[in-house]
């Protein structure tokens, strides 16, 4: 990633939402001018790389097995497609007619970091371990190679960087006295009196579980008196393979196959007397097999075939909990590997994790066909892709229990949990789905060189979109006013495939998606010294299988069900007053399976299409000294049709509604709770200005420097679309504004130098000469952030509202340190926003603090042999020990609100 962040326009998304925990470790996000966090192609030696049920990457070999790494932000060739970001390419390397082998080793270990600015004094036991080397030569001279490298990271590492809110002692025994907020008897409407919950109204589960598992508050100096600060290990294992082998028939014709295999691990954890440590395990199988073949039939004409087989497998795994059950929650169903979670609003969260396995496969076949006439290079190719998802996955199969402060209750989240009156309840029975995918594609492209000092492209990109389908019918959708004759129980308005009308992916085919591009480059002066260039394309975004999800997981084979809390449920008696369908057999379903209302549904809309971005650039560079280039670029796209999640019966506000009244105020109630459709109504905006400055080696010096000024817009930043994203389901447009990741300013700064040193003695110049400094410098602009309410006072049953602001929320930056932390933002310029209100503070509407750091290399190489070297090499990450710090809190009805309580190592 830190490669890819070199090149201007590209920006780290550290909050990006393109993983899951079925993505191999390592993936991250970015962005490459304006795109979405999920929407880089990355390929391997000419095929895909992406992990298709994110769009994330797959993991990359080490640097010293790749022979090529480029990143293409303004690649308008029509040969690239199915996402509309950056092109991320990669190539092995191969071996030659001489054996030329390398190992290596790296050690970090915590004896040499500087202390984390919230966890001063506390030793975070890094021991990270990377090791490996490469080894490649001929097998028969001039004709068949074999290159091979391994890499191993083993990595033990306590982070204590982990806080939350907890009750303290004389909470857990129901007294609030002197606390924010006054607390109300749920079976009077009256205060408590002296704001003290009576010990006998205590829920016996709440009061096991704070007991037993939740350890009491241990704020460090400057934390509200409520923090608990932990840690859990971040353990892990990852081991890479690589096998490359080389074949020329002759001159005119070479093939060669490449075996990839990455594994990693990290095992669960749980420390018995801290629930919040819990961490479930994790394995990860990523194998890769790809063949090149590339033949010149002619001098004018090139054909290269690619077919690449890309695997990943991935289980999650936890300890082994005790069920609801065992704990006092009688009447809910658990299955063989129970879950724990309860999540109370603005104070902790306990989820001790799903079991799952998350198995993908993709095959594909990549053919190009490059013929040169005259001035005329016309390139032509196909690309098809056969791709896999297989889920099985507990995923909300044991309940989850949500206490929120707009409960009908006490009007506080802790104290609702201690009474065990829970704002919500829902339950499914997992995720089994088996999702198939057919990706086709196929371009047309011409490079004219015109005359000596001008090129022109032109290119034509067919992208259809054929949706995924699941193998047993699964993909179910709402069309509002049809009834279904596959399930005859289900509402009017859901369809499943097998129903007239309604195709096997929730949407139809889109055949007739051409996107076309177009550039030219120009020699201004005539010297090749000074160019202009600019280029259009438009891409469409090709969508990730975990959006799927919702689709496959619906009634009658996908139960999801929900009780609101209300007078007569709790902890003790969860369904009182709601349906129980549980346990549920979603494997052999009848045409007339009960179906549970209210009904819970998702659905993809009948005009779904995948996004589509138009990019455009116009760049200007000059060579301003020997070997040194300045680039000035103007980059720019804007996003039409983009997925975003709408809700389509949201509750309507009356005056007096509560939370517990939410599917009594939907439109379509009994039939309907919440309606989630993903829709393409989502849109973007970008423009930027990019000035490079690149220096070639020479003279013992290189350096890339970029600085981009920005600003990217949109309406929704998520990735997955795999649930409602928009705060407002009446008004799109209420969320427009910053990007999740708009960064403003960025400036990235790279070196390589020599450093000078020439000694007559050979001791001192066998020791003192031949050293290189590298370094990379960072700095950029904080990250926009949104203050929301943290209650639903609009009532719709969306949640996730704005808060109300009413002052200045900005607050001196000349404060001390200490200040800041406590209080990044005017916290008193915010309330809650008004009932039946969606708040006014709008998206993005703050900024977090800058971030900034250098990273520096110090290397030597010595000459141990004619024909063996050894490299020395010292790294330092953030050599300055600057304290990058994290996100501010931006919930208004959390404890911590306003407080930044974490540092920043991502960017």
């Amino acid at each position: 990633t830190q490669l890819m962040t070199l090149v201007a326009g590209v920006i780290p998304d550290a909050r990006a939402d393109v993983t899951s925990g079925a993505t191999y470790p390592g993936a991250s996000g970015i962005t490459a001018n304006g795109a979405r966090a999920n929407s880089t192609n990355y390929i391997m030696d000419g095929g895909s790389n992406n992990d298709h049920y994110s769009n994330a990457s797959n993991p990359m070999p080490n640097p010293d097995a790749l022979q090529e790494f480029s990143v293409q932000t303004n690649s308008f060739s029509a040969q690239y497609g199915r996402n509309a970001g950056a092109i991320v390419n990669a190539v092995t390397r191969s071996g030659t007619n001489g054996f030329r082998g390398l190992g290596f080793g790296y050690v970090r270990d915590s004896s040499m970091n500087a202390n984390n600015f919230f966890t001063p004094g506390i030793d975070d036991g890094l021991s990270r371990k990377q090791f490996g080397g490469t080894f490649g030569g001929p097998i028969v001279k001039n004709r068949t190679f074999f290159f091979g490298s391994y890499q191993g990271t083993l990595q033990e590492q306590r982070p204590a960087d982990l806080a939350t809110l907890v009750p303290t002692a004389a909470q857990r025994q129901g007294n609030f006295a002197g606390y924010t907020r006054t607390l109300r008897d749920p079976l009077t409407g009256q205060p408590f009196a002296g704001n003290i919950i009576p010990a006998n109204r205590i829920d016996p589960t709440a009061a096991l579980i704070l007991a037993q598992y939740l350890p009491l508050p241990n704020p460090n100096a400057g934390d509200p008196l409520n923090t608990l600060r932990y840690s859990r290990p971040a353990n892990s294992d990852d081991h890479q393979y690589l096998l490359r082998m080389d074949h020329s028939f002759n001159n005119n014709h070479r093939i060669y196959g490449r075996y990839w295999r990455s594994k990693a691990a990290v095992p669960e954890y749980l420390d018995a007397s801290n629930v919040l440590t819990s961490s479930f395990g994790r394995t990860w199988d990523n194998q890769i097999i790809s063949v090149n073949d590339t033949w010149v039939v002619s001098p004018a004409l090139v054909n290269n075939l690619v077919v690449t087989y890309n695997r990943t497998y991935n289980d999650n795994f936890q300890v082994q909990s005790p069920s609801y059950a065992d704990i006092g929650i009688p009447g809910v169903y658990n299955d063989a590997t129970p879950q724990w979670f309860f999540n109370v609003g603005g104070w902790f969260g306990i989820n001790t994790g799903d079991t799952n396995k998350f198995n993908r496969d993709e095959y594909q076949v990549v053919n190009t066909l490059r013929w040169t006439r005259n001035r005329h290079e016309i390139a032509t190719g196909i690309d098809y892709s056969y791709g896999k998802g297989d889920i099985i996955n507990n995923f909300r199969a044991n309940g989850r229990y949500t206490f929120n402060n707009a409960a009908p209750f006490t009007g506080d989240a802790l104290a609702d949990f201690l009474l065990g009156k829970f704002q919500s309840f829902e339950q499914g029975v997992g995720e089994y789905k088996n999702t198939r995918f057919h990706y086709l594609a196929a371009f047309v492209e011409d490079t004219w060189r015109f005359n000596q000092r001008l090129t022109l492209t032109m290119g034509l990109r067919w992208d259809p979109n054929v949706p995924y389908t699941d193998v047993n019918g699964r993909l179910a959708g709402y069309r509002p006013g049809q009834e279904s004759q596959v399930y005859t129980n289900a509402p009017v308005g859901m369809l499943y495939p097998g129903d007239a009308g309604f195709p096997d992916g929730g949407y139809d085919s889109s055949w007739g998606l051409f996107a076309p591009r177009a550039g030219f480059a120009y020699d201004v002066t005539g010297d090749g010294k000074t160019s202009l260039r600019a280029g259009y394309g438009l891409f469409y975004d090709k969508p990730n299988s975990i959006t799927t999800n919702s689709a496959a997981t619906q009634g009658p084979f996908g139960t999801v069900a929900r009780a609101d809390g209300n007078a007569a449920n709790s902890l003790r008696n969860t369904w009182a007053g709601s349906t129980n369908p549980f346990p549920v057999d979603i494997f052999n379903v009848p045409a007339d399976a009960r179906v549970v209302l209210p009904f819970n549904a998702f659905s993809y809309a009948a005009n779904m299409r995948p996004g589509k971005m138009h990019s455009w650039h116009v760049t200007g560079e000059r060579e301003i000294f020997s070997a040194t280039m300045l680039r000035v670029a103007y980059a720019g796209s804007r996003g039409d049709g983009l997925t975003i999640g709408v809700e389509l019966n949201p509750a309507i506000y009356v005056e007096g509604a509560t939370t517990a009244t939410t599917n009594q105020r939907r439109p379509l109630f009994p039939n309907y709770g919440n309606i989630t459709s993903i829709e393409p109504r989502g849109k973007s905006t970008y423009h930027s200005l990019q000035v490079t400055v690149d220096k070639r080696l020479s003279g013992g010096l290189s350096v890339l420097s970029n600085y981009t000024l920005s600003k990217s817009m949109d309406n929704t930043s998520a990735n997955k679309q795999n649930g409602t994203t928009s705060v407002n389901p009446f008004d799109l447009s209420y969320d427009w504004g910053p990007a999740n990741a708009d960064r403003r300013h960025r400036w990235v700064t790279s070196l390589l130098w020599e450093v000078p040193g020439q000694f007559d003695n050979p001791v001192l110049g066998a020791v003192l000469s031949g050293w290189n400094l590298t370094g990379i410098f960072t700095i950029m602009s904080g990250q926009p952030f949104t203050v929301t309410s943290g209650v639903d006072n609009a009532r719709s049953g969306t949640g996730g509202q704005y808060a109300d602001q009413s002052g200045d929320p900005i607050l001196s930056s000349d404060r001390p340190t200490s200040e800041r932390l406590a209080q990044w933002f005017n916290t008193s310029a915010f309330t809650v926003n008004a009932p039946g209100t969606f708040g006014n503070a709008g998206r993005n509407s703050l900024r977090g603090p800058d971030y900034q750091t250098l990273d520096l290399g110090l290397h030597k190489t010595f000459s141990l042999s004619g024909r063996v070297r050894t490299q020395f090499r010292l790294e330092a990450f953030n050599a300055l020990n600057h304290a990058n710090f994290g996100l501010p809190v931006g919930n208004r009805s959390s404890g911590n609100f306003g407080r930044i309580t974490a540092a920043n190592v991502a960017g």
